[in-house]
Order: structure tokens, then sequence, then C-alpha cells
């Protein structure tokens, strides 16, 4: 969750303090899925429910919370929607990846999924569903979890500077040596084994780590995870290029 309001203060440079407590509600929000009275808000962010009020009422104005009458619960509205699919959209890195990600989708009829870094987490922001299929897991566009987690966060991880992954790279189960030279993460213990995923990380013209591609499927469908780690590595290749990273030659 991002940081509590009564953190924004107005000496912190040129930051908005109204603005900062009304992304510290929003973030609020997104960590109560069945949403969150005022008095649960105020307990969250430390905010005076009389500042509370004035927030939730210009951010129902503008549609980005909704309440519930009968529960006098807020939550978050369709509006954000409307804002993450646009950022989704105008993602250069989404743009050079989806080809190639429907190719793969073709290849191997398991769910297709991109992920961008945020500071030590990732973010779902794409996923292609193959049809026909019966068994759908969940992981889906919208999701937010840290590096280190799923092989789309190791996948960033393996290809973060040691000073900026020695930390991260302690989570359990993470080798990011290992996935570096792979060029491939794999995770088999999300949902208590029943998930397998493989991703490949995306690399900026600079050889940084900044998105991931690859597969999530159930592990009842995967007999060798292994085996799709390949054509998931030559998808990560070819949008980093398109990106401007030029491999090392060896």
């Amino acid at each position: 969750m991002g940081p509590n309001a009564s953190e924004v203060t107005e000496g912190e440079g040129s930051r908005s303090r109204t603005l900062g407590r009304g992304i510290a509600v929003l973030h609020a929000l997104a960590a109560a899925p069945d949403g969150a009275t005022v008095a649960g808000l105020s307990t969250a962010t430390g905010l005076d429910r009389a500042v509370l009020y004035r927030l939730l009422g210009t951010l129902g104005d503008e549609g980005l919370v909704v309440r519930d009458n009968g529960s006098r619960r807020y939550r978050l509205g369709v509006a954000l929607i409307e804002l993450g699919a646009r950022a989704a959209r105008g993602l250069e890195v989404r743009r050079h990846a989806l080809p190639g990600m429907r190719q793969l989708l073709e290849q191997v009829r398991e769910a297709v999924c991109l992920a961008v870094r945020d500071r030590g987490d990732v973010v779902v922001v794409d996923r292609l569903e193959p049809p026909g299929r019966g068994t759908r897991i969940g992981y889906p566009v919208g999701l937010r979890h840290p590096l280190g987690v799923n092989a789309h966060g190791r996948a960033v991880l393996s290809r973060l500077d040691a000073e900026a992954g020695e930390d991260l790279a302690s989570h359990p189960g993470a080798d990011p040596l290992t996935d570096r030279a792979r060029g491939f993460a794999i995770a088999t213990d999300e949902a208590g084994g029943e998930i397998v995923s493989v991703a490949a990380p995306i690399l900026d013209a600079d050889g940084d780590g900044i998105a991931s591609v690859g597969i999530v499927a159930p592990s009842s469908r995967v007999q060798d995870p292994a085996l799709l780690g390949p054509p998931v590595r030559a998808l990560g290749r070819e949008v980093s290029r398109r990106l401007g990273y030029r491999e090392e030659a060896t």
C-alpha cells in the first residue's frame, strides 16, 4: 500500500498535500476488496473524518470511488478501470510485446501475460487467454505483487543490478543467478503448487529489467515447465531488441 497520508506534509517540496491524501485513500480502498467505511478509512490513512468526507466527495464526483448506500461502504470506481486501460495501451513495451504474445498463445495454448516493474513490484498489464480452456487460473490484469513472487517477478529480479536486487533476492524460492543464466524463471509454488509460471525478462536499452512476459497455467497441464522456457525466452529477447537492447557478444 502507498504511504500513510499523515506522512505527506506540505514541507515535501512541491508535493500537493491534498493530492497525496487522495492517493492514500485510493490505496486504502484498493486494499479493501469488500469496501471500507469512513471509520475504516480513517484508521487506514490516519486522516480526520471531516477531511475524508471532502476527499471522498471529490473522488466520487470524478467516478474514482463509489458509495454503497446500503452498507455505507466506499469502493473504487469504474473510472479507474478506464484510466488503467488507457495507461496500459500507452505502454511502449506492450505495443512491442503483443504480436509475439499472440504467436506464443497459439503455440502453447495457455495464458500469456505481460507484467511491468513498478519499483519493488510487478503489475500485470495484459493477458491473452486461449479459447476453449476449461480451467483458468487467477493472474489477472491489474494484479500487483512483489519481485521474487511468480516467475514474472523473478524474471525481472534476475536482471536487477546487485545494489537494487540484493534485498529482494532473499525472497524464499528466488534464484536470480540461475534465472539470469538460463534467460527465464520458473515458479511452481503458487497456490499450493497448483499453478506454474514461466517468464522471461524484458530489458530496456541499458539492459535493465523493466518488464516480463510469460506463461501462467495450471500445473496439471504442464508436465515439464522448462520446455516452455525457450519460446518464452525468445519472445523476451525479441521485445528487448525492439526496445533498443543489444545483447553483448559472448
